[in-house]
């Protein structure tokens, strides 16, 4: 069964923070990231590529706190973010795991 909404925006959430803070301790990391843009602009949808593009000037600017916002923008712009590199993968796994066990408790 999938996550309801609220529990899917906390799962994106806590994942863009984390990653926010893996790019704050190592900025080299941001490169994989802007690699994944790269790719993306040559796969994806033209319709999507605003979403990339803000994302291209968050990640020059480091305007974390659009990426971090909870309103509707930011949660655009998770739904649509390339910072799935900046984490290694058991940390993203903790991540998902934690908000899955939440909204699985009464």
């Amino acid at each position: 069964m999938d996550a309801d909404p609220a529990t899917s925006d906390e799962q994106s959430l806590r994942l863009t923070r984390a990653a926010v803070d893996a790019l704050r301790r190592s900025p080299d990391k941001l490169q994989d990231v802007m690699t994944t843009l790269d790719h993306w602009d040559q796969v994806a949808p033209a319709n999507s590529k605003p979403l990339r593009d803000e994302w291209r000037r968050i990640l020059g600017c480091g305007a974390w706190a659009e990426a971090l916002d909870p309103g509707q923008v930011g949660q655009q712009l998770r739904q649509a973010s390339p910072l799935g590199k900046a984490l290694a993968p058991g940390q993203r796994l903790t991540i998902i795991r934690a908000c899955r066990s939440r909204s699985s408790s009464p």
